[in-house]
């Protein structure tokens, strides 16, 4: 490897360099543990059940939207019930599953003051917890299926308080896995039941939220929906959002090293051009690897303070996958470089099995990513978890820590090459 900047190098200049960019690893730990908060925001929200006017057969949606805090905090489209499990409740006859809205308006109030969402928090999730009660005459079936209709709104902080936007609505199924230990079945006591995915929304660009969701039953001719489901008592939806300042200290530290590493790959390509011989094999995927790293550390986040961006996650998907791939090759190349003879050595194709199969790895991921987030640009309630065979395919399709895949197939091929060389 003669030629090369990195042993033309002094062993001074490299002691500096090295300290140089431990320091700067140092550094961006102790902003990470000391100044940055947690990354994450988790909220539970208990879901407002509200008695409606018209009962709905199930997959249909009315043109209302039924808010439990309106203006002055009273409620609009919606007369609140406690608990629709009351002897009070049960001998009304208006009260029945089709009028049954249960509403969800996000973020929760504070004692009397109305928080909002800031678009630093970037995106928001949202999982349900379902409270079922324990009842010897009504048991849960098995793993029952859980029809929804829902819909999902947003409102700013100038709209008027009655006034949402539809950005979603669909009737979906989940699973329900719930479970009790034989000294808690009595009447009163709760399942222990299995979180549900509700909804995944790649960015956060609006002020409030609001979620009308129903659990319809069918009409008697009709085949049965939420049967064996229990007798259910509430819905909580929990939503995770990302922190604003946890984004402010990511963005910030994306928006210093960027230049820098650009101002590095400008300087390194230079000094190789300067050499009488063209750029070594090793040297392009060093370049390579600098331009998948300044990909993803471009600070594209700061867009999404004045474009609404639905796509962020799966872009950030994209290019994390992009890294990686661009990591594994270079360490794949890097071996071999140094321990295949001179003949095969310096060519790309001498290394087309390996690259194959980074590749393709790499393009299940992709299909993967398509396959949820890709459907969730158009309906945020999708997801591939929410069946058996969905959850296997998406465990075939390498839905696992793609970081420890990568580094163990990495640690397998080296030691593979180390041994038969």
């Amino acid at each position: 490897m003669s030629g090369t900047i990195l042993e033309n190098l002094s062993g001074r200049k490299l002691a500096v360099l090295v300290s140089f960019i431990l320091l700067c690893q140092i550094a961006c730990f102790l902003i990470g543990g000391c100044i940055a908060p947690a990354p994450s925001n988790v909220e539970n929200v208990l879901g407002t059940k509200c008695l409606v006017d018209t009962a709905l057969s199930p997959g249909t949606f009315d043109d209302h939207w039924h808010i439990p805090r309106g203006h002055d905090r009273r409620p609009i489209n919606c007369h609140p019930i406690n608990n629709i499990n009351s002897p009070e409740a049960i001998k009304d006859e208006r009260v029945t599953p089709n009028k049954i809205v249960f509403a969800f308006q996000i973020p929760n109030p504070k004692v009397n003051e109305v928080l909002d969402y800031s678009r630093w928090m970037q995106n928001l999730i949202g999982v349900l917890h379902i409270e079922v009660l324990y009842k010897e005459n009504i048991p849960i079936a098995g793993k029952p299926i859980l029809s929804l209709d829902v819909k999902l709104g947003y409102r700013n902080k100038w709209d008027p308080d009655d006034k949402y936007t539809l950005i979603a609505k669909s009737t979906e199924k989940r699973y329900m896995s719930c479970e009790i230990e034989d000294k808690r079945k009595i009447e009163g006591y709760q399942y222990d039941c299995d979180l549900l995915p509700l909804f995944e929304l790649g960015s956060l660009h609006h002020d409030f939220y609001l979620i009308n969701l129903r659990l319809p039953v069918a009409e008697s001719n009709k085949e049965p929906i939420n049967e064996g489901i229990g007798q259910i008592e509430d819905i909580i939806v929990v939503v995770i959002n990302q922190n604003g300042g946890f984004t402010k200290v990511w963005v910030s530290l994306k928006t210093v090293f960027f230049p820098v590493i650009i101002g590095l790959m400008i300087w390194f390509w230079h000094r190789i051009l300067l050499l009488p011989r063209p750029p070594a094999l090793l040297e392009k995927m060093l370049l390579t690897l600098g331009i998948a790293l300044s990909l993803l550390n471009l600070p594209l986040e700061f867009l999404t303070l004045w474009v609404e961006m639905p796509f962020m996650l799966l872009l950030s998907d994209i290019r994390q996958g992009l890294f990686y791939a661009a990591l594994l090759s270079f360490w794949l190349i890097f071996c071999g470089e140094h321990l295949m003879d001179d003949v095969t050595r310096g060519r790309v194709r001498s290394y087309w099995k390996h690259l194959s199969a980074v590749g393709f790895g790499c393009l299940c991921l992709f299909i993967f990513d398509m396959c949820e987030r890709g459907v969730q640009l158009k309906n945020p309630f999708y997801s591939i978890w929410v069946t058996d065979l969905g959850t296997n395919l998406a465990y075939l399709g390498g839905r696992t820590d793609l970081g420890k895949n990568l580094a163990v197939f990495s640690a397998l091929f080296i030691k593979y090459e180390i041994d038969s060389g």
